[in-house]
C-alpha cells in the first residue's frame, strides 16, 4: 500500500521504516466506517501484516476523535447480502489486527464507540485522552455488535459490565474505560502523541522476535490451563536463549543498559 491518502481520501497510510501509522480520515462524522473506508482499513492492516520490516503499527483517527463505528446512514441501502458481507469484512479485519506480528497501538481521542471500541479491543496497547467517550450503542439501532463488542468486552471488563454497556447502550467516561481495563493509560489531549512516542521508543529497544513471541504467548496462552501454559511458554524460550543479547547486556552493564534506563520512571504509578 502506498504512503499517503487512500483513493477515497478516507484513510491515510504512513510507513516510516519499522513504524506504520493508519489514520481514519472522516473527522466530520467521527471517522465512521462506511463500506469504502472499511475495505481500505482491511487493505491497510493486511499491508502491515505482509511488511516484514514493520515492528509497530499505530491506529488513530483524524481530528479530535477516534471512531464511532459503522456509518449508520448506509444501513438503509443494505440488503441482507450486503449486511452479511460487511460483517464478514469487519470480522476479518479484527482477526488480521489481533494476529499481527507488529505491536499495535491505538491512540484514542474523542468518540470511541461501537466498531471503534471493538478496534481497540484487538489492539495491544490503548492510550486515550481524558476527554474520550466510550460505549456500545448498537442496541439503540436494534442491532447487535458484530466483531467483539460482547464476548471480548466480557474478557476485559467482566460479564456484568459487558451486559451493562451492551444492553443500555449509554456512553461512559475515559476514566471508567481505564478502570475496567479497556485502556492502558489516560493522558491529556495535548500529550497523546508524545505518550505514544515514548511507548514506541521503549518497544523499539526490545528484540522484535522476542516481542512477537511474547505477544503470541499472551494472546494464545491466556485461555489454557496452567500445565499447557508452561509447555506453551517453554518452546519459544528454548528458541530464543542463544540470541538473548539482553541477558549479556544485563550481566555486563547492570542497570546502565539502555532498556533499563528507558523504563526507569515510565508508567511507574
Amino acid at each position: 500500500m502506498e504512503n499517503g491518502p487512500s483513493p477515497s481520501g478516507k484513510l491515510i497510510f504512513e510507513k516510516n521504516g519499522p513504524i506504520t501509522r493508519i489514520t481514519l480520515n472522516r473527522p466530520d462524522i467521527h471517522n465512521a466506517l462506511d463500506r469504502e473506508l472499511s475495505q481500505e482499513l482491511q487493505d491497510a492492516v493486511r499491508a502491515v501484516d505482509l511488511d516484514r520490516e514493520c515492528q509497530i503499527m499505530i491506529l488513530t483517527g483524524a481530528g479530535d476523535t477516534f471512531c464511532t463505528g459503522d456509518d449508520i446512514k448506509e444501513f438503509n441501502d443494505w440488503n441482507q447480502e450486503d449486511t452479511e458481507w460487511q460483517i464478514r469484512r469487519y470480522q476479518q479485519t479484527v482477526k488480521y489486527l489481533e494476529n499481527l506480528r507488529p505491536v499495535t497501538i491505538a491512540l484514542v481521542d474523542g468518540v470511541c464507540t461501537g466498531g471503534g471500541l471493538e478496534l481497540t479491543l484487538a489492539s495491544d496497547f490503548v492510550i486515550a485522552t481524558t476527554r474520550s467517550r466510550w460505549g456500545m450503542p448498537e442496541i439503540n439501532w436494534d442491532i447487535t455488535p458484530g466483531w467483539g463488542g460482547t464476548g471480548k468486552i466480557a474478557k476485559f471488563a467482566g460479564r456484568r459490565k459487558a451486559l451493562e454497556w451492551n444492553l443500555l447502550g449509554t456512553l461512559f467516561s475515559a476514566q471508567k474505560a481505564e478502570r475496567y481495563d479497556l485502556v492502558n493509560r489516560l493522558v491529556e489531549p495535548a500529550q497523546l502523541e508524545a505518550e505514544g512516542e515514548k511507548l514506541i521508543e521503549i518497544l523499539m529497544s526490545k528484540n522484535p522476535r522476542t516481542v512477537y513471541l511474547t505477544k503470541y504467548c499472551v494472546k494464545n496462552g491466556s485461555d489454557l490451563d496452567f500445565t499447557k501454559v508452561m509447555a506453551f511458554e517453554g518452546t519459544p524460550q528454548r528458541l530464543l536463549l542463544k540470541e538473548a543479547i539482553g541477558i549479556a547486556d544485563f550481566v555486563e552493564t547492570d542497570s546502565r543498559n539502555k532498556r533499563r534506563e528507558l523504563l526507569s520512571d515510565y508508567w511507574f504509578d
